[in-house]
């Protein structure tokens, strides 16, 4: 460490040192508290929502998440401005379907413990949790506040479904680009392309994002050759990644499915398709997050997730804190879900049959 950063992280040590001899407590100190929150400290100073100290135990859970099983209510969720979290969507089969939960509730506290001011991970963290146990959780559900009691259990992430629709479109959603995304979209494809389909509606709502490499291997089955995505380093460093010619879907006419829970990998997927004039986007405005992040593990198993590039479309278009614009707009309402309507499924059909000769 340089002699002017020695200076500057002596004010540290120096308050280590007064709470160390002057603190009152009648318990010892937790040093690894005091460790961990100094640590959160100086993650929170950089302003950056996507970069992260993690304990041993969120450390685990971000990796639960990127296998696609771990205990917990069946919820993803996002920040929202007033230092929350609120439900971006309910897990199929999960126990907060069976509940009033809906997507747009907002998560107040677990367990009496109130979330505010909390990050994703924190919140994550004491949501989910061994499973069979009960977790407790305050929200506020259309305007009301009311508390919910819920059983955690195994909650599978559905990782992508496909089927036919009628007049012969195929149909293929992917939740997250986990480890087994890759091997099961090229599963999926191959399946549904037997039927001949007149054109194949992509959906990526609600998809958090993934690992970068998984999604370049599954934008690979859509693109032909051309670049995916422009990645650049603070240092003005400059690496782009290529789709190749080698896909099983390069050609069928294709609709994209986005909303606000689209992030990350999903738009990465989705810009491309939308800039490189390969398909349409159909849906609501993305997330935004035009970053990309590495978790690298410390010495005693937490880990510091890290924003360590930006990331652009192909048109050199910079999508974080905006999100993408679909071709089409179609809102999807409260009154849609509780009635069972599907407005942006029902638009990317009539596209296809209007575009598509069968």
């Amino acid at each position: 460490m340089a002699s002017e950063q020695r200076q500057q992280f002596s004010p540290f040590w120096e308050a280590w040192r007064i709470i160390e001899d002057e603190y009152y407590t009648e318990q010892p100190l937790d040093y690894q508290a005091m460790t961990y929150g100094a640590a959160r400290g100086m993650v929170a100073s950089l302003g950056d929502p996507h970069t992260a100290f993690l304990t041993p135990e969120e450390a685990d859970m971000f990796s639960q998440d990127l296998t696609g099983t771990f205990g917990g209510i069946g919820v993803t969720i996002t920040p929202t401005d007033d230092g929350f979290v609120q439900v971006v969507k309910l897990i199929p089969g999960g126990p907060a379907e069976k509940t009033v939960l809906q997507p747009g509730d907002v998560v107040l506290a677990v367990d009496g413990t109130s979330i505010h001011g909390m990050s994703q991970n924190e919140a994550i963290a004491l949501i989910r949790g061994e499973v069979g146990t009960q977790v407790t959780l305050r929200v506020r559900h259309e305007g009301q506040e009311m508390d919910l009691t819920l059983t955690r259990a195994i909650i599978a992430i559905p990782v992508t479904e496909r089927k036919m629709l009628d007049n012969n479109i195929a149909y293929l959603y992917v939740g997250e680009f986990n480890a087994r995304a890759a091997d099961l979209v090229k599963t999926d494809l191959t399946d549904l392309l037997k039927h001949e389909p007149r054109g194949l509606i992509l959906d990526l709502r609600g998809d958090p994002g993934g690992y970068l490499h998984i999604v370049e291997q599954v934008a690979d089955e859509f693109l032909p050759e051309g670049v995916l995505v422009i990645e650049r380093s603070s240092t003005g460093a400059e690496s782009r990644r290529n789709t190749t010619a080698s896909g099983l879907a390069e050609s069928i006419p294709l609709v994209v499915l986005v909303d606000g829970g689209s992030a990350s990998a999903s738009e990465i997927l989705a810009g491309a398709v939308q800039d490189r004039g390969r398909g349409v986007l159909i849906g609501e405005q993305t997330y935004g997050k035009g970053s990309v992040q590495v978790t690298e593990r410390l010495s005693d198993r937490s880990a510091v997730a890290v924003t360590i590039r930006r990331w652009f479309t192909p048109a050199d278009r910079a999508i974080d804190g905006k999100g993408l614009t679909p071709d089409i707009v179609v809102e999807y309402t409260e009154e849609d879900a509780k009635a069972g309507r599907d407005p942006q499924l029902d638009r990317a059909i009539k596209y296809l049959m209007e575009n598509t000769a069968q």
